[in-house]
């Protein structure tokens, strides 16, 4: 039992003195590196190659253009309206015009969060087209090659005003196509009638007067076009149910002509989404390979000034830098219009995508956390991707110039 308790008192001693050496021993702290001189070191990186190269812009916009600004011209939106309700049971567009159904009215609605003051007008139409489907790769927002006349495939239905469009409370207002008597039996004759017009799909016009930018929200935004029916449904001679349907937008575009691309562009940092523009630079990573693995990057920043763009006053504008997935081989500009860069496809990757604002004709780039990635082997390449967020007004155009690239990292 003396033997016991004299093994427990040793190893209490021993539990004891490691504890005074510890606490004695100086413990280096994160936030002591970070204030040390001695750790700290700066460093700037250069540009080894840079390029402009256009594509189709993004698809899944929630956005619908109308209006002709910055040298743009918007021609018009295709919505395609779903073959079903959505109700159970479901019920098709061709069902309304049973024997067994009156339909009273309709109204084909929009919502916008934009504010307009303009004496112009938006026509809607339906496509009377052949096809049951008129969306595919061959139609995109400035490209109907090989495609339909939409114009001359098309019937008139309906228009409305533009006059002092506020949203309301909720930060929409709506844009409501009614249709009742001779309008509504055109919508029956052209739009209902699926078996002889299979395309389902409406064209929105604005007429030649909208100098304004002007935007309703798109079958990828929750506010997404609807088509709503009120109609009778006769179930026997004692029996009528007297009620309505929804039909919402499946898929939508809108086709432009966008702003030209000048030789100018091949030369900066170009940004603008409305003619895909988009631009790739190369980082001189040499100064990073040398590093450490242990080094701790902090602060890093790209610096891009504006050397020209067509902003209106107090208009924003967001640009996002990416990494690239595989590794640029061309470096001369291409685009998607000419046959032989049509493979040309720069694919990112998702783990580092940031978005920054232009401040005081500044833009200033986080870069800390790619450069962190490429030196623990993260990301393989050293380029970086920049392009229009889509935000922004689609044919605002910015032009960047490099002014550097500055580095703070620290020796732990």
């Amino acid at each position: 039992m003396k033997c016991n308790k004299l093994k427990l008192m040793r190893n209490l001693s021993f539990l004891a003195l490691i504890f005074l050496f510890s606490c004695n021993e100086k413990t280096l702290i994160y936030t002591e590196i970070d204030n040390n001189s001695e750790s700290l070191k700066t460093a700037q990186l250069s540009i080894t190659n840079q390029k402009v190269h256009q594509v189709f812009p993004s698809s899944n916009i929630p956005k619908l253009f109308f209006g002709s600004v910055k040298e743009s011209d918007n021609l018009f939106s295709l919505v395609q309206m779903t073959l079903f309700s959505g109700y159970i049971p479901p019920t098709s567009l061709e069902d309304l015009l049973s024997d067994s159904i009156q339909v009273d009215s309709a109204m084909v609605f929009f919502q916008t969060a934009d504010s307009l003051n303009s004496s112009s007008k938006l026509s809607l139409y339906s496509i009377i087209a052949s096809e049951d489907s008129i969306f595919s790769d061959s139609l995109n927002y400035y490209s109907m090659d090989n495609f339909i006349d939409f114009n001359s495939s098309s019937q008139f239905l309906s228009e409305i005003s533009l006059n002092d469009i506020n949203p309301d409370s909720t930060g929409f207002d709506t844009l409501k196509f009614m249709f009742h008597g001779e309008e509504l039996d055109d919508l029956k004759n052209y739009f209902l009638d699926v078996s002889s017009y299979p395309a389902r799909t409406f064209m929105l016009k604005a007429d030649d007067n909208l100098t304004e930018f002007f935007t309703i929200e798109s079958a990828e935004s929750s506010n997404t076009p609807k088509m709503r029916v009120w109609y009778k449904s006769f179930i026997d001679e004692q029996t009528v149910v007297d009620t309505f349907i929804t039909f919402f937008s499946q898929e939508d575009i809108t086709v432009f002509s966008p702003p030209e691309v000048e030789s100018e562009d091949h030369d900066y940092i170009s940004t603008n989404w409305g003619s895909g523009l988009q631009s790739i630079i190369e980082l001189d990573i040499s100064l990073i390979d040398s590093l450490s693995r242990n080094e701790i990057f902090k602060n890093s920043n790209l610096i891009l000034s504006v050397e020209n763009s067509n902003l209106d006053e107090n208009e924003e504008y967001f640009v996002v830098a990416t990494a690239l997935q595989d590794s640029v081989s061309n470096w001369d500009f291409s685009s998607f219009l000419d046959a032989d860069n049509e493979s040309e496809n720069y694919l990112i990757n998702p783990g580092f995508i940031i978005s920054r604002k232009i401040e005081n004709e500044i833009l200033k780039i986080p870069v800390q956390a790619f450069l962190q990635g490429y030196k623990n082997g993260i990301f393989k390449n050293n380029e970086l991707m920049i392009y229009s967020s889509s935000a922004n007004n689609p044919f605002s155009k910015v032009r960047f110039n490099v002014e550097n690239i500055e580095v703070l990292y620290v020796s732990p």
